[in-house]
Formats: C-alpha cells, sequence, structure tokens
C-alpha cells in the first residue's frame, strides 16, 4: 500500500539522519475549511482534537501538514521525497456526485527537485522554486486504485517575521501550477454512462493542466506553543477538465487554524 511504503521510505531517512535531530509531540485542537474536490460548491468543516508531532533533522521533515525526506544536495540544488494525503468523500453528502462512487483517501508520494535562491530546508528563512512528480492512489484501506500522476513546478518563500530566544513568527507563501494524468483527474471528475443522468453527462477528462493555487500560512512557535493558521487559494477556470458536470465552481478557498502545547521537546547535538 503507498501509506505503508510513504512510512518506509521516511524511517529509512530517519535513520540515516544525523544526531543534530529534534523530536516535538504534544495535543492540540485544529479547525478548517476544505472543499469536497476542487470544483465543488460544498465544503467539509472540521473541529477536531488531534495530536502534535514534529521531527526535524538534516535528512527529514515531518509535520502536521506533510512529510519530506531530503535525499541529495549539490550546491544551492536540493532533491527531495515528500508524501500528502486528501480526504475521503462520501458522495451521498455532495449534490453533483449523488449516487457516485465515494471518493476515497488520496496519498501521493514522490520526488522534488528544488533551486534554492536564499537559505536551505533547516534556514528560519529561505526562497526557492522546484518542480515536483508525485505517484499518487486511492484507497478506502481495503483497496486500492492506481490514479496515475501528479506534477508541476511551484515556488516558496518562508520569511522570519519576529524571532527571540525561545520563539518565532514566521510567513510562508506558496504557489505552484499543477498537471495531472487521466487517470489522476478523471477519478475526480470523470462520469461514466452508469452515472449519467439528465442533470449529469457522460465526461471523459484528459490529461493536462489541472489549475494553479496559492497559500499563505502564519505560524507562532515556541518550545510549549504552536499557533498557526493558512488560507489556500485555487483557481481551475482553464483547467483541461473545467467543462466536467461535476465541476461547479471555477475557484476554491480553504482556510483553516489550529492551536497546540507541547509536552514534550527533545534534541539530539
Amino acid at each position: 500500500m503507498m501509506a505503508k511504503w510513504v512510512w518506509v521510505v521516511l524511517l529509512g531517512l530517519i535513520s540515516a539522519s544525523s544526531y543534530s535531530d529534534e523530536l516535538e509531540l504534544g495535543a492540540g485542537i485544529f479547525s478548517t475549511s476544505l472543499p469536497h474536490y476542487l470544483g465543488s460548491s460544498e465544503h467539509n468543516n472540521y473541529t477536531l482534537p488531534l495530536p502534535y508531532v514534529r521531527y526535524r533533522s538534516d535528512k527529514v521533515s515531518v509535520d502536521r501538514n506533510s512529510a519530506v525526506g531530503y535525499l541529495w544536495q549539490q550546491g544551492n540544488w536540493h532533491l527531495d521525497i515528500s508524501a500528502t494525503a486528501s480526504l475521503a468523500v462520501d458522495s451521498q453528502d455532495n449534490q453533483a456526485r449523488a449516487g457516485m462512487d465515494d471518493l476515497d483517501w488520496v496519498f501521493e508520494l514522490g520526488p522534488a527537485l528544488d533551486y534554492y535562491f536564499s537559505g536551505n530546508q533547516t534556514s528560519a528563512g529561505y526562497a526557492k522554486a522546484g518542480l515536483f512528480l508525485r505517484k499518487a492512489i486511492a484507497s478506502d484501506f481495503s483497496s486500492i486504485d492506481d490514479l496515475g500522476f501528479r506534477m508541476g513546478p511551484y515556488v516558496q518563500w518562508q520569511q522570519n517575521m519576529w524571532r527571540s530566544e525561545d520563539a518565532s513568527v514566521t510567513m510562508t507563501t506558496r504557489g505552484a501550477v499543477n498537471f495531472a494524468t487521466s487517470e489522476y483527474v478523471n477519478y475526480f471528475y470523470g462520469v461514466t454512462e452508469q452515472y449519467a443522468n439528465d442533470n449529469r453527462e457522460t465526461y471523459d477528462a484528459e490529461r493536462g493542466y489541472s489549475g494553479s493555487e496559492i497559500s499563505i500560512g502564519l505560524n507562532y512557535d515556541s518550545k510549549r506553543w504552536w499557533v498557526g493558521g493558512f488560507v489556500k487559494y485555487y483557481r481551475i477556470k482553464d483547467a483541461r477538465w473545467q467543462d466536467s458536470p461535476l465541476v461547479e465552481r471555477h475557484h476554491n478557498i480553504a482556510y483553516g487554524i489550529g492551536v497546540a502545547w507541547k509536552f514534550y521537546n527533545k534534541k539530539w547535538n
């Protein structure tokens, strides 16, 4: 399974990391609003107590958003591997997908080639541009669907807005242009004859441009507390699958905020 291989790869990188590691554990409350899928007019709102875990070294970074392994570095060039996941959607809760199969959890894993214009992956501030390629699968943890690939260029900038001896405030801005294979986009936007009706014609999505996104995040981080929030804007107006009957709008916004108390913080020198 994809989820298994994600952790096999990352745990292998952790075991190879140096002794300049840091582990933080805690508990927090996180609230977020996410579109059911890009192009949907409906959102899911979540407010949940969740564990807070962050591990950082010169080889691996694992936090609430993603897991990244640093594979190779030559000057300003870096090769990383990262994993992400998106939540499942019950189609009976979505008007456009009513009567269709549910959308399962989607897991992605793959490399990214980055060029750092300033700083690096362990710096408080940096600016970089890169190109990512990720293999994607969908799973309900009893079966797996191969979704092909998602890929694209991106830029990311992180700035240290304020810093004291044991606390800091950082702002991170990221912009990306996304492309995907037909297997990926058909999973979300394809409509077979089995699910066609008077309001939903058959549709076969094509590979290609899959929209763009920009996000801004602001985080306060200290030895005992983390407080953060983000806003992400998606534009899919010119995506190859914009004419799918499952696309109800050409713009989406996701946002979230959270607070966590850290009860464990240890560094290895």
